[in-house]
């Protein structure tokens, strides 16, 4: 589908910024879970992206959410970042992702619709690895998808921020060098996580707005939230 078409098939959705003529545009998209009544938008929206030559736009998916991980599958000329809670594709293989999935994402939805229970359970480590063998790239978006600035001790940011790369890293057996922090606004992470996040990673994506061509600072990569499903 042409990218404008798209636009104008679902204008719900963030992408006119990124075809600005005469401006220089680096953008980031975010995209959460594909979900079932998103999907003929969504899908459209992530295709014309995918299509469009000369596009500058990194594509990235926040959670680790089952849906996330078929639309990555199904790009043909780009790659993306998946941003996954190690925690919570443990769970994919252990159980209770629900809890997880109300308590921390701080979703409401209930789970007795099949399609919408598919699009949003885990992924697993093996679909993870699937990506990784097809070029993709799997960051961090912390061990629980805690709220940074407003964890009080210095062992439970260093869990979140530093041993998720880690466990991702056993996990994978691939470098992670990017790291989006939960919810994306200015008050989702303060100073000291900056700090830690900074010696860990080479780059950190927040959910706000912007044009990042001429940014200088890898960690204050800005994005736009493509899709109207849940939080960051």
């Amino acid at each position: 589908m042409d990218a404008r078409l798209a636009i104008k098939y679902g204008a719900q959705y963030v992408f006119t910024p990124f075809l600005r003529p005469g401006k220089p545009q680096r953008r980031a998209a975010i995209v959460h879970e594909v979900l079932p009544h998103e999907q003929p938008v969504l899908g459209a929206l992530l295709a014309a992206i995918d299509g469009t030559p000369g596009l500058d736009v990194t594509l990235t998916f926040d959670d680790g959410f089952v849906s996330s991980y078929q639309a990555i599958r199904s790009l043909v000329h780009r790659k993306a970042i998946f941003f996954v809670c190690p925690e919570y594709i443990h769970r994919a293989e252990h159980g209770n992702w629900e809890e997880f999935f109300h308590r921390n994402f701080l979703r409401t939805e209930r789970l007795d619709d099949p399609a919408l229970r598919n699009a949003v359970r885990p992924a697993t480590w093996e679909q993870l690895r699937d990506l990784v063998a097809l070029g993709h790239t799997i960051g961090s978006h912390s061990m629980t998808h805690a709220r940074l600035a407003s964890l009080r001790s210095r062992r439970e940011r260093e869990r979140e921020i530093r041993a998720s790369a880690d466990m991702i890293e056993d996990k994978l057996g691939t470098p992670v060098q990017d790291f989006a922090y939960p919810f994306g606004d200015i008050a989702g992470i303060d100073g000291d996580a900056v700090a830690l996040v900074r010696q860990r990673y080479q780059r950190c994506y927040s959910g706000i707005r912007g044009n990042n061509h001429g940014a200088r600072d890898p960690f204050l990569q800005q994005a736009d939230v493509l899709g109207a499903g849940g939080f960051l």
